[in-house]
């Protein structure tokens, strides 16, 4: 990433050397002076550190969600340490806050109010983010380190401050933006400088705070933040950060495909989310093929009969559609075991499987196109993808930090919840087709018209993407289903559905997890007792240990201020 900064940094210098007018650059409104050059490259290193600290929690979120599997040991104590945060604190309050104090300080007085309040937007999320973690940080004696009276240990602020401070600063942010004109003092990555399209996000922000909050009152905002309107509801509004394909020099890519198509063999796909899209309603979704890419898809039996020793079960040498565990059959008859699906060869991990790793790698089902950038499924490839980054969509994917379908799927809980006047039955079928759009939208990203297969007939890559009538299928169903549950299963299915539309966003499904206890019936850990469940993130070491004013939580299943549920919730 310091490689990619220097780039974006010296792209800046040169627009401004191209510039021979001095006189003119000085006067002329849309020219770049000397002050905004630095402003410039100030503004590259705050997003791509914003992007850096926003995707770091990744996996410790998706883990706890089971959206990817949790593997760093077979107890929740084992799993996670204070030492796993501590590079995402520093970028976070060393890095990013500064450099968006000191952008700010530079782009207003030169009338850049759209930048500034862009930048307001990101430091309000980064906080929101951190809250949604830790529950109480540094917010109010932040940053104070060079002021005239210096706070070098500050104090934490509780997380319900945070967020209201959050909600301020969007507030702040959204009359900033008001008239304001588009920005081209730097590349913006999410939006290209659209002033519109920032107010939009900050609005949409406000109403996922409220949501987030329902349980402790955050719910009644809802409604007026939809009455006034302006909110993330159609795909070109998405807060996305956007990867590039370029392998070195700088490393641009999506950190997913960094994971699986060089020559690692990648993390460990969860075996039950898999089995939920694959195999929990009877048929396939059709968005499966683009989360995932199966390195061979004839696991069971051929892969099990010839190559025993890749397998690590736990309660069985190799996987086997006979054994259940029976604290998995308690949660579900159907729950996968060892692999995500016996017939269809999806291959990851049991949640909690914290053994070791066997030679595995050329059977790992790993990231697929959507939204690493890697490979699409077409179901008849056979192929391991560790080819030095050369497969797919060489890792121009996507950060899918809030999309229309999420707006639509948490209005929809809003509905049910009694927060929100809105139809959730027709909010939950906007918000599946709005996903699936987005999913294939990523088909012009690779050659639909390769080969696949010759006999009996031609088939391409193309001819085994989601087609309308799959898609429609899909949604029919789901809805025949809403339309047949009560309430609280209604409630129950569209949190299923918006944790498989969330693929590739942690920390919206551990928050919907924790805030909903649902979805219901998610794969227990494969040691029948793992120990309590993970509620709250421990503070990073470099904070206890540099900061004389902070102590470390008594435990991770302290909760953080929205969660009010007990421990009787489906964890």
């Amino acid at each position: 990433m310091n490689l990619f900064k220097k780039c974006l940094l010296v792209v800046s210098v040169l627009s401004v050397a191209a510039c021979t007018d001095l006189d003119e650059l000085l006067v002329n409104p849309n020219g770049v002076s000397p002050d905004q050059a630095d402003a410039s490259s100030l503004y590259n290193s705050i997003q791509l550190t914003f992007n850096d600290v926003q995707n770091d929690p990744y996996f410790f979120a998706a883990g706890l969600a089971r959206m990817d599997a949790e593997t760093g040991g077979f107890t929740y104590t084992a799993t996670h340490q204070p030492t796993e945060f501590d590079g995402m604190w520093e970028a976070f309050y060393a890095g990013f806050l500064p450099d968006a104090d000191a952008f700010i300080a530079l782009a207003e007085p030169l009338g850049q109010d759209a930048a500034a309040a862009s930048v307001k937007i990101m430091k309000a999320y980064g906080y929101m983010q951190f809250a949604d973690l830790f529950g109480d940080v540094p917010f109010d004696e932040a940053g104070q380190g060079n002021s005239e009276n210096q706070i070098t240990n500050p104090t934490r602020t509780p997380g319900a401050e945070v967020y209201a401070s959050a909600n301020a600063l969007l507030d702040e942010a959204i009359a900033q933006l008001e008239g304001a004109d588009d920005f081209e003092l730097a590349f913006d990555n999410f939006y290209g400088g659209s002033a519109e399209d920032w107010a939009t996000l900050a609005r949409t922000l406000k109403l996922r705070n409220a949501v987030t909050t329902r349980l402790v009152g955050g719910g009644s905002a809802v409604q007026s933040i939809v009455d006034a309107g302006d909110i993330i509801d159609e795909n070109n509004e998405n807060f996305e950060w956007h990867y590039g394909s370029n392998r070195n020099n700088p490393n641009n890519r999506h950190p997913f495909y960094n994971n699986s198509y060089e020559d690692d063999d990648g993390v460990y796909q969860s075996n039950w989310y898999m089995w939920l899209m694959a195999e929990s309603k009877g048929f396939i979704d059709p968005r499966t093929r683009y989360y995932f890419f199966r390195q061979d898809k004839n696991i069971f039996p051929d892969a099990v009969e010839d190559d025993p020793n890749a397998f690590d079960c736990i309660f069985t040498a190799v996987p086997n559609p006979d054994v259940i565990p029976p604290w998995y059959e308690a949660v579900s008859e159907d729950m996968p075991y060892c692999l995500g699906s016996y017939s269809l060869g999806y291959f990851g991990r049991d949640h909690l499987n914290g053994s070791g790793i066997p030679p595995d790698g050329q059977y790992r089902t790993v990231f697929g196109l959507y939204p690493a950038g890697g490979r699409y499924d077409d179901g008849q490839t056979n192929e391991t993808v560790q080819n030095g980054g050369t497969d797919g969509a060489l890792g121009a994917g996507i950060e899918p930090i809030w999309q229309a379908s999420f707006t639509h799927f948490i209005l929809a809980e809003a509905a049910l919840t009694g927060n929100y006047d809105g139809d959730a039955g027709e909010l939950l079928k906007e918000a599946i087709q709005l996903s699936f759009d987005r999913v294939t939208s990523f088909e012009s990203l690779v050659d639909g018209g390769t080969v696949i297969a010759t006999t009996p007939v031609t088939v391409t890559i193309a001819d085994t993407y989601a087609g309308d009538e799959s898609v429609e299928e899909y949604i029919e169903y789901v809805m025949e289903e809403y339309e047949d549950a009560d309430d609280t299963g209604k409630l129950a299915i569209v949190a299923r559905e918006y944790l498989i539309a969330l693929y590739g966003n942690g920390l919206e499904a551990y928050n919907l997890y924790r805030r909903t206890c649902l979805p219901m019936d998610v794969q227990p850990g494969i040691d029948p007792n793992p120990g309590s469940f993970i509620r709250s993130a421990l503070y990073p070491s470099v904070h206890i240990n540099r900061n004389l004013n902070a102590t470390q939580k008594a435990s991770f299943t302290e909760p953080v201020f929205w969660d009010t549920n007990d421990a009787s919730c489906n964890y």
